[in-house]
C-alpha cells in the first residue's frame, strides 16, 4: 500500500510592497496531494479543470554533474534515448502523442533531467503508460543502431548550438576557467564529441539503471483529472517498476578563485563580447535570490546601472546582460557585454568596472530594490498561469519536491525575493564580487582564414477515455467613441491583465526606399513622449512590474502590456502615453540606429538568419515588402538613411484608432475595460490611413539554387521552397493540415527522414508563413556539411512525394488533424496566448467564429483536400534552394545534382 505523506495547501500569501505600486496581490491557493509508492516514487497530484488538459511531468534527480570525466554528455544523451522507444512501445515516443495534439518535451541540466507531456485529459492513461514504460523498460529496447542515431543527433545539436553559433564556444570555456577539472560542473551538459563517440551500450545502460529508477524520480500529474482514477493508474503502471540502488548525493562545492583569470578566444563574429563571472551561492542558498535582484538592478530596463551607462549614455556597448546562474552545488554571477562597432572591450570593461566599484562601495538603493522586487512578484504571478510545460505549476511542484523533498515551497520561494533588504544584497556583493578575483573571457572576431523492465499488459497502447469537451472563451466586443475596436476575453483566474494594441500597418507599409521605418517607429514609441523621456518610461514600467513592449511585423505593429490588476490603471496610462504622444527624439533614433546596425552585423554571422533573409529577398525580390529582412532591421543602407521625419511621417500615416484594435485578456469586465479605455484614449482621433498593397510576386519558372559562402562552417543550412498562401485563403486550413504532416511536427516526414532515419540534423521542418499577401513556404534543416547534397535531394523528394507519388496516408492525415484539434485548447492557457490569437483574428480580418469553428473545419479536411493543397502550393520543379555553408566543400555536390544554374549571394548590408 502507498503511504500518504502530506496533503498540503500552498497558500501563496501576498507580501507587502511599497504603497506606491499598491499592496501585493492575494493569490489563490494551490492545493496538492503528495504520496509515495512502495518503490520510492514520489507522486504529486494537482487539480485544475480550466481546460481539458493534463500534464504529466517526471523529474529524475540526475544531470551532467553525475557523470565522470571521459564519459560526459550521458545525461543529455539519455534525454534523447528516452524518446526512442521502450520494450512495450518500441517506436518513436512522439508518434502516439502528437496525433492527439499533445505537447512533449524534455530537458537536461547539471542537476536534473525532466520530461513532460501536456495531453487532452481523456488521454491521461496513454501518457502514464508511455512514461512508466520508458522508466522501467527502456534498456530492453535499446539497440546499437538507436544509440548511434541519437549520438549523431546530439553531435548535430552541439554543432548547431555551439560550434556553428556565434559566441557558442563561450560557455564551455567559462566552465573550464571557473571550476577545477574534478568539479562536476567543469564540463558542459552536452558533453564532448570524443566522449559521445566513445559511449557504448554498456555505458549508457549502466547509467540508466542507476539513475532512471522510481526512487530517484518525482512524478507530478496536474490538470483536469479525477484523483481516485489517477491514483489507480499510477499504481498500475508505476508501482510495478522495481526500485534502483540508492543514489549518492553530491555536496555543495562553490569554487574559490585566488586571482583573476583571463582568456581570449577567436570566433566567427562581427562584434567582440566580454564575459565576467564570479563564483556565487548555489540554487536556493542564501544569497542566490539577492544576486537575481542585483542582476535586475544592473541590466533590466533602460535605467538599470549597466544598461544606462554602457548602452544608453556612453553608447559603447551593443547590449549588456547580468544574470545569476545557479546549480545545486554552486552558482556563478555573470555579466556579458557586446562592444559596439568602433569600440573596444577595454573600454567596455572599464565602464563595467566603474559601475561595479560604485555598487560595491555604496550598494543599491531602496528604490532599485523595490523595482526589482515588484518585477519578481509580477513574474511569479505570471508563472502560475501555466499548469504544464517548462516552468508551469506542475514543473515547479516537481522542482521543489526534487530539491527539498517538499512541494510546498511557493511562498518561501517568493519571499526569498520580497523579503530581501538592501543590506542583504550589499552583504553578498561584498562577499562574492571582487574585481581582482574573477573569470574574464573575451570573444573576438577571427581574422580571415584560409584552407590549410507484473500483470499489466504493457504491449497494448491504452485507449483514450471519453473525449473531453472544450469551448473556446467568449469574445466580447465593443467600439470606443473614437472608432477603436475592443476585443476582450474575461479570465479571472489570476489578478493579471494583458492588453495589446494592434495596428494593421507594419513593414509592408514601409516606403520602398526606407525599409525599417515601421520597425523603428514601433521601436521608438517607448523612447520618449511629450512628458516622459525613455528612461522615465522604462522606470515607470519597472516600478509597476509591467512587461511593456513594442514590436512590429510584416503586416502589423503592436504595443503590449502585462501587469498585475492593482497596477492596471497607471500601466494603461503609460501605454496610452507612448501611443498618443511619441516624440521620436533624434538622440534615441541615433542610439537605436546603431543598435540595428550592430544587429545586422551579428545576424550576418548567424547561418539560419542569413539563409532565411536571403531566401525571402530572392523569393520576393528586393523591392517587395516581404523581401526585406524578416528580423525587422531593414537594410544597412536604409537604416543609415532614415531620419526622424521618416518616422513622424510613418506614424502620421498609420497610427489611427480606425486602423487599430485593443485586445484585452484577464481579470477585468467589458464595462470596466471600456470605461478605462475611453478615458485613456479620449484624445486619439481617427484619420486617413495610408493605403498600401502587397503585390503578388512572380513565381519561379524553374528551380533556382543560391549559395552563400561561409568558409569553415561546421554545418550547412538548407532552405527549399516557393511562394505560399495568404492567411485568409480559402484553402489555408488544408495547407496547414498538409504541412503539419510534411514538416510541422516532430513526427513529420521531413524530420523523421533527416533526423531520426539519417541523423543528418538536430531538427528539420517546413512551414507556411501565411500573411496578408502571399507569404513564403519553406522546408529547412541545418545539417552536417558532408551531407548537404543528400539533404537537398531528400527535401525535394519529400516535396515531390506529397504532391504526387506518396500523398498523405489516412493515418498521417488523421494524426495531423488530431494533433491540431486535440492540441487546440492548449493555446488558451495563458493570457498572452489568448491575446495573441485575438490579435491575429483582427490583423487578418478572420471571422468572429474562427475559434468556435476551428475544430470542425480541421476535421472536415480530407485526403483529397490535403493533396490538392500540396499540388496547388508546392512546386517541386520550380523551387528556390538557398544554402549557407562552406562553398568549397558543398559546391561540387550541389553541381552534381544539375538542378540549374547556381547563383552566389552575399549577405552584406542585410
Amino acid at each position: 500500500m502507498k503511504r500518504l505523506l502530506t496533503a498540503g495547501v500552498l497558500a501563496l500569501v501576498a507580501v507587502a510592497l511599497f504603497a506606491a505600486v499598491g499592496s501585493a496581490e492575494t493569490l489563490p491557493p494551490i492545493k496538492y496531494e503528495k504520496y509515495e509508492l512502495p518503490n520510492g516514487l514520489d507522486v504529486i497530484l494537482y487539480e485544475d479543470h480550466a481546460i481539458p488538459m493534463v500534464s504529466v511531468n517526471v523529474w529524475y534527480h540526475v544531470g551532467s554533474k553525475n557523470e565522470k570525466r571521459g564519459r560526459t554528455g550521458f545525461a543529455h544523451l539519455f534525454e534523447h534515448m528516452m524518446f526512442q522507444g521502450s520494450q512495450h512501445h518500441d517506436s518513436d515516443y512522439f508518434a502516439p502523442l502528437e496525433k492527439i495534439g499533445a505537447n512533449i518535451n524534455g530537458s537536461t541540466d547539471q542537476d536534473r533531467t525532466n520530461y513532460w507531456e501536456n495531453v487532452p485529459s481523456n488521454y491521461l492513461e496513454l501518457a502514464l503508460w508511455l512514461e512508466s514504460d520508458r522508466m522501467g523498460f527502456l534498456v530492453p529496447a535499446m539497440t546499437q543502431a538507436k544509440l548511434d542515431n541519437q549520438r549523431d543527433v546530439v553531435k548535430n545539436e552541439r554543432r548547431q548550438g555551439e560550434d556553428n553559433q556565434p559566441y557558442g564556444k563561450a560557455d564551455e570555456i567559462l566552465l573550464s576557467m571557473m571550476y577545477p577539472p574534478n568539479h562536476p560542473y567543469s564540463w558542459s551538459v552536452i558533453g564532448s564529441m570524443e566522449d559521445l563517440s566513445a559511449a557504448s551500450i554498456t555505458d549508457v545502460s549502466d547509467f540508466f539503471k542507476l539513475y532512471y529508477a522510481p526512487n530517484n524520480a518525482s512524478l507530478c500529474v496536474a490538470g483536469d483529472f479525477d484523483p481516485a482514477t489517477v491514483k489507480k493508474l499510477v499504481e498500475k503502471y508505476f508501482g510495478t517498476i522495481p526500485p534502483g540502488a540508492p543514489v549518492e548525493r553530491l555536496e555543495g562545492w562553490v569554487p574559490q578563485l585566488d586571482a583573476a583569470k583571463l582568456s581570449v578566444a577567436q570566433d566567427n563574429v562581427k562584434l567582440p563580447r566580454l564575459y565576467y563571472a564570479w563564483p556565487s551561492p548555489a540554487y536556493y542558498s542564501p544569497g542566490d535570490a539577492e544576486f537575481d535582484l542585483l542582476a535586475n538592478v544592473l541590466t533590466s530596463g533602460k535605467t538599470s546601472r549597466l544598461y544606462k551607462a554602457l548602452v544608453y549614455d556612453q553608447k559603447i556597448a551593443q547590449d549588456v546582460n547580468a544574470y545569476q546562474s545557479s546549480g545545486e552545488l554552486s552558482g556563478t554571477f555573470n555579466i556579458v557585454a557586446t562592444a559596439k562597432e568602433g569600440h573596444t572591450l577595454e573600454e567596455v570593461g572599464r565602464a563595467v568596472d566603474a559601475e561595479l566599484q560604485k555598487i560595491i562601495a555604496s550598494g543599491i538603493t531602496a528604490a532599485e530594490l523595490q523595482q526589482a522586487q515588484t518585477a519578481w512578484e509580477a513574474r511569479f504571478v505570471r508563472g502560475l498561469q501555466q499548469v504544464g510545460g517548462f516552468g508551469g505549476i506542475c514543473d515547479k511542484l516537481n522542482e521543489y519536491n526534487t530539491m527539498f523533498d517538499n512541494p510546498d515551497r511557493f511562498q518561501w520561494d517568493m519571499e526569498r525575493y520580497t523579503k530581501a533588504t538592501v543590506a542583504d544584497v550589499q552583504r553578498y556583493i561584498k562577499q562574492y564580487i571582487n574585481l581582482d578575483k574573477r573569470v574574464s573571457l573575451q570573444i573576438v572576431p577571427q581574422g580571415e582564414l584560409t584552407v590549410v523492465k507484473a500483470d499489466v499488459d504493457r504491449s497494448k497502447e491504452p485507449a483514450p477515455m471519453a473525449e473531453p469537451s472544450f469551448t473556446p472563451p467568449t469574445i466580447l466586443k465593443a467600439k470606443l467613441s473614437n472608432g477603436l475596436d475592443l476585443l476582450l476575453v474575461e479570465n479571472h483566474k489570476l489578478p493579471l491583465i494583458q492588453a495589446n494594441l494592434v495596428l494593421k500597418s507594419g513593414w509592408a507599409a514601409d516606403p520602398k526606399e526606407r525599409p525599417g521605418s515601421a520597425s523603428l517607429t514601433a521601436e521608438l514609441l517607448d523612447e520618449g513622449t511629450k512628458t516622459r523621456n525613455a528612461l522615465e518610461i522604462s522606470d515607470e514600467a519597472k516600478r509597476l512590474g509591467a512587461n511593456l513592449g513594442t514590436r512590429s511585423s510584416f503586416d502589423g505593429s503592436n504595443v503590449s502590456i502585462n501587469v498585475l490588476k492593482k497596477n492596471f490603471d497607471p500601466a494603461l496610462a503609460l501605454m496610452a502615453d507612448i501611443v498618443l504622444n511619441p516624440t521620436f527624439p533624434d538622440n534615441e533614433l541615433d542610439r537605436q540606429r546603431q543598435i540595428y546596425l550592430g544587429r545586422i552585423q551579428q545576424e550576418s554571422k548567424e547561418p539560419f538568419t542569413s539563409a532565411f533573409k536571403m531566401y525571402l529577398r530572392t523569393l520576393f525580390g528586393a523591392d517587395h515588402p516581404y523581401g526585406q529582412p524578416y528580423t525587422g532591421t531593414g537594410t544597412e543602407s536604409s537604416i543609415k538613411a532614415i531620419k526622424r521625419d521618416d518616422l513622424v511621417s510613418y506614424y502620421k500615416a498609420n497610427y489611427y484608432p480606425n486602423n487599430a484594435a485593443i485586445v484585452i485578456v484577464g481579470d477585468i469586465t467589458l464595462d470596466e475595460a471600456k470605461t478605462k479605455l475611453e478615458n485613456a484614449f479620449k484624445t486619439w482621433q481617427p484619420g486617413t490611413v495610408a493605403q498600401h498593397e502587397v503585390p503578388t510576386p512572380a513565381t519561379l519558372a524553374k528551380t533556382k539554387v543560391c549559395i552563400i559562402d561561409k568558409p569553415g562552417a561546421a554545418q550547412s543550412v538548407v532552405m527549399v521552397g516557393n511562394l505560399g498562401i495568404t492567411r485568409n485563403a480559402p484553402d489555408y486550413m488544408s495547407c496547414d493540415v498538409m504541412n503539419n504532416a510534411l514538416g510541422g511536427q516532430f513526427t513529420s516526414r521531413v524530420n523523421m527522414n533527416l533526423r531520426e532515419d539519417k541523423g543528418y540534423t538536430y531538427g528539420a521542418g517546413s512551414f507556411f508563413r501565411a500573411l496578408r499577401g502571399v507569404g513564403p513556404f519553406a522546408c529547412y534543416a541545418p545539417v552536417q556539411t558532408q551531407v548537404t547534397k543528400e539533404t537537398i535531394v531528400e527535401m525535394v523528394k519529400e516535396i515531390r512525394d506529397i504532391c504526387a507519388t506518396r500523398p498523405l496516408s489516412d493515418a498521417e492525415l488523421t494524426d495531423s488533424k488530431n494533433n491540431m484539434v486535440k492540441g487546440f485548447p492548449q493555446g488558451f492557457e495563458t493570457l498572452g496566448g489568448i491575446a495573441g490569437q485575438l490579435a491575429e483574428m483582427y490583423q487578418y480580418d478572420l471571422p468572429a467564429d474562427d475559434w468556435s469553428t476551428y475544430m470542425s473545419r480541421v476535421n472536415a479536411i480530407d485526403g483529397a483536400a490535403a493533396t490538392k493543397a500540396a499540388r496547388d502550393h508546392l512546386h517541386p520543379d520550380a523551387l528556390l534552394i538557398v544554402v549557407v555553408g562552406d562553398r568549397a566543400k558543398i559546391e561540387p555536390g550541389i553541381k552534381d545534382l544539375q538542378l540549374g544554374d547556381i547563383v552566389y549571394l552575399d549577405t552584406g548590408g542585410l
